[in-house]
């Protein structure tokens, strides 16, 4: 079904959400940085995870969420689902595969436990789907989300197609329901799931946790959703919110969100503000209003955003522990600095991380996309009849 297009000629490339990317990546690297422990005064420590609170959370909702909708947006009509599938792999596997090795690497000059099955199973970005911590605390711990992709990008040409069949005045209504779904989530997995063995932050269990964060198919929703809002603002059903009250809204969320049980902080709250952000953000750009974030600075930032991401976690982990020293009987013994020195080295680390980024994605993303993206054009006119004739 051919997908209709807004009432106004839109550009395909939405320049402040791709500058929105790097801003939501930052909470990112500070709540990963946070849990690293790296200063010496404790108060200094658990002051700075206090200060992060929740805010990776909701950047990774976020970019599920933008996720469906960017890729809904860039589709055209005579796309094929094999050409879809191919760009993406594309897009995932070559940085993936490259920074695996790294951590590898990096966990064998660390001295770290390798435990093959979880491994294993992370190299084809299935470890998302089974709910032991070990699946996920091991390598590139950042790449569960991969996974999520993975399996939104294999229902995609499904999902577009049943997404296409609503009306545009049932959009709304459609969008309603998934965020339903989204904030059942939590819910059933407080009802059905067990309550032990207990989560060391968190009024959660394990299983609870996974179900409602990591497991494919919940957070596969979220995307859902983007979908849904993407086919709202293209169908001209957008109901014209601008991007300070939808930022706004975001704020007033996450201030809302701190104030109820953990699983209900991750997404749960904050899925509404956030697709209407996404929403603004894009009709300010197809309506040729700027924005703080389509700059040439951000855009670039927001280009490197997914090679940050894969590289960043694993240069926070196992770099502090190449830094680190080890007790008699062979456990590291993580190092701290003073409050300076802890600032610095959490500086540092990102610099190295957007350097780390900026190599994968200019010699490893950027060639791959262009050499293995489109089907080679098959040979025509003068070349066909030579082959012929030969």
């Amino acid at each position: 079904m051919r997908t209709p297009q807004p009432r106004s000629r839109a550009p395909r490339n939405l320049r402040s959400l791709t500058g929105l990317r790097f801003l939501a990546l930052l909470p990112v690297f500070l709540t990963h940085a946070a849990f690293e422990g790296v200063f010496s005064d404790a108060d200094m420590s658990w002051g700075f995870l206090d200060a992060v609170g929740d805010s990776g959370y909701a950047a990774v909702s976020f970019f599920f969420v933008l996720s469906g909708f960017v890729i809904t947006w860039s589709h055209r009509p005579g796309d094929t689902a094999r050409a879809f599938w191919r760009r993406r792999a594309l897009r995932v596997f070559p940085n993936h595969l490259v920074v695996y090795v790294f951590a590898l690497a990096l966990m064998l000059a660390a001295g770290a436990t390798f435990d093959t099955p979880a491994l294993v199973s992370q190299l084809f970005l299935v470890h998302a789907w089974v709910p032991d911590p070990l699946f996920i605390d091991t390598g590139n711990t950042v790449t569960w989300s991969l996974g999520v992709d993975v399996v939104f990008y294999a229902l995609f040409p499904v999902l577009l197609v049943l997404v296409n069949r609503i009306g545009p005045n049932r959009l709304w209504y459609w969008s309603g329901a998934t965020v339903l779904v989204v904030i059942a989530i939590p819910a059933v997995a407080l009802t059905l799931l067990p309550d032990t063995p207990a989560m060391p932050v968190g009024d959660a269990s394990h299983s609870q946790y996974w179900f409602t964060y990591f497991s494919p198919l919940s957070r596969t929703v979220e995307c859902v959703l983007g979908m849904l809002v993407a086919r709202i603002v293209l169908t001209g059903k957008w109901i014209g919110l601008r991007v300070l009250p939808a930022t706004a809204l975001v704020v007033v969320a996450y201030a809302v969100a701190q104030q109820l049980p953990f699983l209900y902080r991750l997404s749960a709250v904050l899925i509404v503000p956030l697709a209407l952000l996404t929403a603004a953000l894009a009709v300010a750009d197809t309506e040729g209003r700027g924005t703080p974030l389509d700059n040439k600075v951000m855009v670039r930032l927001g280009e490197l955003s997914f090679a940050f991401y894969l590289v960043h976690q694993v240069l926070l982990e196992y770099g502090h522990i190449l830094v680190s020293t080890k007790d008699a009987a062979g456990e590291v013994l993580l190092r701290t600095w003073g409050t300076p020195a802890g600032i610095a080295v959490i500086l540092l680390s990102f610099a190295v991380s957007m350097v780390l980024a900026w190599l994968l994605h200019t010699w490893v993303e950027k060639p791959a996309m262009r050499r293995w993206s489109r089907r080679r054009r098959r040979a025509t006119g003068h070349s066909s009849a030579k082959a012929s004739a030969t």
